[in-house]
């Protein structure tokens, strides 16, 4: 399987993961008595984790250079989601978090990536 095909497969599953976790952080709110006074936090370490999951898969796949193709997956997950929160808000500005989510994901996908490498 080519280095290119894996990246993309890790991201599609690292969409999915998200999405799937995201659902259930959803059901959670709505069917219990959680407060969504931390959603922010909450939304932020999913996409972690979906970001470090599409590292691990794509680099368990590619079988090298785990850091460099996993911060390559953490940062092409982060940009599609700005990508999208671009094209589904009216006024979208870039703000300093983004900066510090940009930064979180792309070492979590490296970081996935490592361990994906070394699985």
């Amino acid at each position: 399987m080519s280095k290119a095909i894996s990246i993309f497969k890790g991201l599609g599953y690292a969409y999915i993961f998200t999405l799937i976790v995201i659902l259930i952080y959803n059901a959670l709110l709505t069917f219990t008595k959680i407060s969504p006074d931390n959603m922010g936090m909450i939304v932020s370490i999913i996409t972690t984790f979906g970001a470090a999951f599409g590292g691990f898969y794509a680099c368990k796949q590619i079988k090298e250079k785990g850091l460099i193709y996993g911060l390559l997956e953490g940062l092409l997950y982060i940009i599609f989601l700005i990508v999208l929160v671009f094209l589904a808000k009216e006024n979208f500005s870039f703000e300093i978090s983004m900066l510090y989510s940009v930064i979180l994901t792309t070492l979590a996908g490296g970081i996935g990536g490592i361990i994906g490498v070394n699985f």
